[in-house]
């Protein structure tokens, strides 16, 4: 599906020539499609192992479980997280295409061995303070009833940080490859670090002794994370980049070189995202703090919910905005920046129109999806699937804005200006945690919170948007986005969904009395009410003429054809 985003652009520019071997380069139409079914693979691996962990960990050690990333997570953003692929790549790329190979071997060695040698001091730090750490970012586990989740989920951290230095190299490795367009091996990562983490942890849990109220040792799954991280994120892209071609493998050699130029350049353009805030990054980070003084489990469901969210938007935006990404910066390197306007501009309309209508989907197929995936062993309770259905269908009310904020803000990056969304994401944080104080104020629970999460995410993507087009109207670029034809394709596809989503309920209100409450009922009601919204959105789309809708019908009548 992904790889039906990504538009086919002519661009009159060339890149400049170059003598040295030609990488196995993957065209952006493969690459999309290629990293979509990989996102998908992890996504779903990833839902599993959620599913599993949830299954077989009391709501304490599943809460300490889900907590326990937060400083390993805290870590990777800060040392490498979007830093790494937004900065190291068009960096990394201007020296390659410009014949200067050398260089961008020591650049790579330089960054490697200062971040890394960082990352290794601030992991000692971080392990010898986090019980401090997580009393603060987290005061609703210092109290006496949440005892076992707060020193569950301080053990799980300590084992947990170490996998930080495994996934900054392993990103390092990745955005070299994804430089030379091979995608492939670094799309693997997340699938393999998944599988590894749950081939090692589920044997150690069933083998392990009682901990607390728990009939087995509930570290073994923060052991597998270690394992995978090792493995899969780390691992993986190494032997990738060994066995590629020969001026394609790395050349590494330990140096701590400030005076560097791409380094010094590389730090300008990072510092303002390590230290900046990025509302996608530290959405889940709020959702923590206000949830950490909530019952047990309460946390867990809340998480599920946004993990299922997280898989859709995996497959449907987040491989269309990695796989634009070098595209993108290639065309801003030769100046070419009405192609780079237009690129955008096509393949954001699209993505809108196929994204609105999944959201209204997943909104109408919350309960069912939730019972289906998690509802087994400890958590097949039926609070439990209410809840997490609940900030499921809230959480998807916003998923076409996180594909889209994605999206745009590689636009911002290609350009080289990591500061504004920098900027605006820290101030659209500070309202939404504002917003977030409120709903929970007003009683509206992890619902409310995960309804703030859309709002927010909704407001990223629009405010971004707006200061994009406001960039390229600029006379440097004179290759204005074109808001009134996005426009118009948001609204339309709006009524469209409205329609869809008033006929799905309708279907769903009336099959839901005369099903069970088996998994096979389940399926039965994804499959009833699907046809029933698809059938209407479609039929709607044609009757307004949306332009997308004619492509992608046009689109699947040529594949038929062949």
């Amino acid at each position: 599906m992904t790889r039906l985003l990504m538009p086919v652009v002519q661009s009159n520019s060339s890149a400049v020539p170059s003598s040295k071997p030609a990488p196995r380069a993957t065209a952006p139409l493969r690459a999309a499609l290629i990293l979509s079914a990989l996102y998908f693979l992890a996504r779903f691996i990833g839902l599993f192992q959620s599913a599993l962990i949830t299954a077989l960990l009391p709501p304490f050690a599943a809460d300490a479980y889900k907590y326990a990333f937060a400083l390993p997570d805290f870590l990777n953003y800060l040392v490498a997280g979007g830093a790494m692929s937004l900065t190291f790549i068009p960096l990394f790329s201007s020296l390659w295409d410009k014949g200067k190979e050398a260089q961008a071997w020591r650049f790579y060695s330089a960054l490697a061995s200062l971040m890394g040698f960082v990352l290794v001091v601030l992991t000692a730090l971080l392990m010898i303070f986090a019980p401090q750490i997580i009393v603060i970012t987290k005061p609703g586990l210092a109290s006496a009833t949440k005892e076992g989740t707060f020193e569950t989920a301080v053990a799980m951290t300590r084992i947990m940080l170490p996998a930080q230095l495994f996934f900054y190299l392993g990103g390092l490795f990745s955005a070299v490859l994804n430089t030379f367009k091979r995608f492939g091996a670094s799309g693997w990562t997340g699938a393999l670090y998944n599988s590894v983490a749950m081939i090692v942890a589920v044997p150690m849990w069933f083998a392990s002794a009682p901990y607390g109220s728990s009939p087995h040792n509930p570290l073994s799954f923060s052991i597998g994370i270690l394992m995978g991280a090792f493995i899969g994120n780390f691992l993986l892209p190494l032997i990738a980049l060994r066995t590629g071609p020969a001026a394609q493998r790395p050349r590494f050699s330990f140096r701590i070189d400030l005076a560097n130029p791409s380094v010094i350049r590389f730090f300008k353009l990072a510092i303002p995202i390590m230290i900046g805030v990025s509302f996608p990054v530290v959405d889940v980070w709020v959702v923590q703090f206000f949830t950490s003084d909530l019952p047990a489990g309460e946390f867990s469901r809340i998480d599920n919910a946004n993990r299922l969210m997280i898989a859709a938007q995996g497959l449907l935006g987040q491989a269309a905005a990695v796989a634009a990404f070098p595209f993108l910066a290639s065309k801003v390197a030769v100046g070419d920046f009405r192609t780079f306007s237009e690129f955008l501009r096509t393949g954001l309309r699209r993505l809108l129109f196929i994204t609105l209508p999944v959201s209204v989907l997943l909104v109408l197929w919350a309960e069912p999806i939730v019972s289906l995936i998690f509802g087994w062993g400890n958590f097949n309770r039926t609070a439990a699937i209410e809840d997490t259905a609940r900030c499921f269908a809230m959480f998807n009310v916003g998923l076409f804005a996180w594909g889209a904020q994605a999206f745009v803000a590689r636009g911002f990056y290609a350009l080289g200006d990591t500061r504004t969304p920098t900027i605006y994401g820290t101030i659209l944080t500070v309202l939404y945690i504002g917003l977030c104080a409120v709903l929970k104020k007003m009683g509206f629970g992890i619902a409310g919170l995960a309804f703030a999460t859309s709002v927010g995410a909704a407001g990223q993507f629009v405010g971004l948007l707006i200061l994009l087009d406001h960039r390229l109207k600029n006379k440097r670029y004179n290759a204005p986005l074109g808001i009134d034809r996005i426009a118009g394709t948001l609204v339309r596809t709006f009524v469209s969904c409205f329609l869809m989503g008033v006929a799905g309920l309708l279907a769903l209100l009336i099959a839901r009395p005369l099903v069970g409450e088996t998994k096979g009922s389940q399926v039965l009601l994804l499959v009833w009410t699907g046809v029933v919204a698809i059938f209407v959105f479609t039929s709607s789309a044609s009757r307004f003429e949306i332009p997308e809708w004619a492509w992608l019908r046009d689109k699947f009548a040529r594949r038929r054809a062949r």
